[in-house]
C-alpha cells in the first residue's frame, strides 16, 4: 500500500510494516486500521497469514479479499510485515519524499531486526526517493547504529516523535528531525536538539505560548507547522511550513494539453471524433515527416510523453 499522502510534509506514505503495541490517544493509525480490520478472528486463520503467536507477530504474504473487495487491514493493528509491499517504492519512478510505516512503528521493541533490514534494503533499491522514518523508540536507532546496521545515506532521514526530553536521536552524518505532537508536555521545557528539521503538530489542546517558545529557541532550524483546526486557530496567521533544502520539492508544472497547443492540428473524422497530429518543428525534423506525428486519442487532453513542450525529454525516444 503506497498512497498519495494527505500529510502535508511528505508526498507519499508507504506501509511495508504496520501495527504497534502502544495505545496512544493521538494515534490516527490505530483508529484507522482497527476500523478496517473487519472480523479479523476469521482472517487470522487464513493460509496467507503467517503467525508467530508467541511473539504476537504476523506476516501477510499477499493482500486478502472478500467477495472481490480488498480487506484493507486483515490483521488490524497487530504488528505485521507485508512483504508484497516492499517493491512498491522501486515501481514509483518519480522522486518523492516518502513517510515510511506511518501506520505503525517500524522501530518498536517488538519489531524483528530482520523486518527493519528488509525495509532498508527496499529503500536502497530505489535511491531516487527520500525516506522519512519516525519512531517513539529512538533507542532502537542507536542499537542499530552500534551494530553497523543503520543506513547512513543522504536520502535516509531518522525522526523522533518526542515523548521524553532526553529521548531524541542525533548522530554525526545522519539526517535527523523531530516531531513535537502533542506539544503540551514538552513545548516550553524541551531543549531544542541539534536536528535538521522540526515538525509541530496539534491533535490535542494547544496554547500560543508553546509555539512561541519553540520559535524563539529554534535557531536556524526550519520549522513545519502541521495544519489543523486547532493549530490554525491558535497561531492565527499563515502557517510556517519550511523544509530542509535536501527535502525541498518545487511545485510541479502543469502538463501541456494537446487540445490547447498551437502545434496540434486536428480534423473531424465523422463519428469517430478528432484526428490529431503534432507539427512541432522538432517532431517534424525527427520524423522527417512534414505531416507531423499522430497523437493517440487517449492524449486528447494531456500531451504524450514525447511532447516537445515537456521538459527533460530524450528526443530519440518514441
Amino acid at each position: 500500500m503506497m498512497k498519495k499522502s494527505q500529510i502535508p510534509w511528505c508526498d507519499f506514505t508507504w506501509n511495508p510494516v504496520t501495527g504497534c503495541r502502544k495505545d496512544c490517544s493521538f494515534c490516527i493509525g490505530r483508529k484507522r486500521l482497527t476500523q478496517f480490520k473487519g472480523d479479523n478472528r476469521f482472517y487470522l486463520n487464513d493460509d496467507h497469514i503467517v503467525k508467530n503467536e508467541d511473539k504476537g507477530l504476523f506476516i501477510l504474504t499477499r493482500p486478502l479479499s472478500k467477495n472481490g473487495s480488498a480487506i484493507p487491514a486483515p490483521t488490524g493493528f497487530l504488528p505485521t510485515l507485508h512483504p508484497y509491499r516492499l517493491p512498491m517504492v522501486a515501481q514509483k519512478r518519480k522522486p518523492a519524499n516518502i513517510l515510511v510505516c506511518h501506520s505503525g512503528d517500524l522501530f518498536g521493541e517488538w519489531i524483528p531486526t530482520e523486518w527493519i533490514l528488509k525495509v532498508f534494503d527496499a529503500c536502497e533499491k530505489a535511491p531516487w526517493h527520500n525516506y522519512l522514518f519516525i519512531t517513539m523508540n529512538p533507542k532502537r536507532y542507536n542499537e542499530l547504529l552500534q551494530k553497523g546496521m543503520l543506513v547512513k545515506a543522504d536520502n535516509f532521514w531518522y525522526g523522533t516523535r518526542i515523548t521524553q526530553r532526553s529521548d531524541i536521536f542525533t548522530a554525526n552524518g545522519f539526517h535527523t528531525f523531530v516531531l513535537i505532537d502533542p506539544m503540551a508536555l514538552f513545548a516550553e521545557r524541551i531543549e531544542i536538539p541539534e536536528v535538521e528539521w522540526i515538525l509541530l503538530g496539534s491533535k490535542e489542546k494547544l496554547k500560543r505560548r508553546w509555539i512561541d517558545s519553540i520559535m524563539d529557541r529554534k535557531r536556524d532550524i526550519p520549522v513545519f507547522m502541521i495544519g489543523s483546526k486547532l493549530f490554525n486557530e491558535t497561531w492565527g496567521s499563515s502557517l510556517i511550513q519550511e523544509y530542509p533544502e535536501a527535502l525541498y520539492r518545487p511545485k510541479e508544472k502543469a502538463l501541456p494539453h494537446c487540445s490547447e497547443c498551437k502545434y496540434c492540428h486536428s480534423k473531424q473524422q465523422g463519428n469517430r471524433g478528432q484526428w490529431r497530429v503534432c507539427k512541432h518543428s522538432k517532431i517534424i525534423r525527427q520524423d522527417k515527416n512534414p505531416e507531423g506525428r499522430h497523437i493517440d486519442g487517449r492524449y486528447a487532453r494531456v500531451s504524450p510523453q514525447w511532447c516537445p513542450k515537456r521538459t527533460g525529454i530524450n528526443w530519440r525516444l518514441r
